[in-house]
């Protein structure tokens, strides 16, 4: 058993203890808090990596068909070569997408 000096000394120190507690819990919030801001940080920034070099592709893409000679089409070869196009920018959005969904996934595991 505890006797009464030890118990009343306990007491005493009691507040001092659990606002050493409390400031030991409110440092590792924060720190999980700061390292959770971090990863979001980083995220973004690779997103937005990404759609920067997405739009230079396109932007590519679009300068290298338009410096391509354009002879006399007919419609169905007009339509057909837009869709190409079209084709061709999909495969870019599909591919980044799943290049973002795998980084996401990766961070995820973290």
């Amino acid at each position: 058993m505890f006797s009464e000096k030890s118990f009343l000394a306990w007491q005493a120190r009691r507040g001092e203890i659990e606002e050493r507690e409390r400031q030991r819990i409110r440092a590792e919030i924060e720190a999980e808090v700061d390292a959770a801001h971090t990863q979001i940080r980083n995220q973004r920034e690779a997103e937005l990596s990404r759609e920067r070099l997405l739009h230079a592709r396109r932007h590519e893409t679009a300068l290298r068909q338009l410096r391509q000679p354009m002879p006399e089409l007919t419609e169905a070869q007009k339509r057909e070569r837009r869709a190409e196009i079209r084709r061709g920018v999909e495969r870019d959005v599909e591919a980044w997408e799943a290049e973002r969904q795998q980084l996401g996934a990766a961070l995820g595991r973290r």
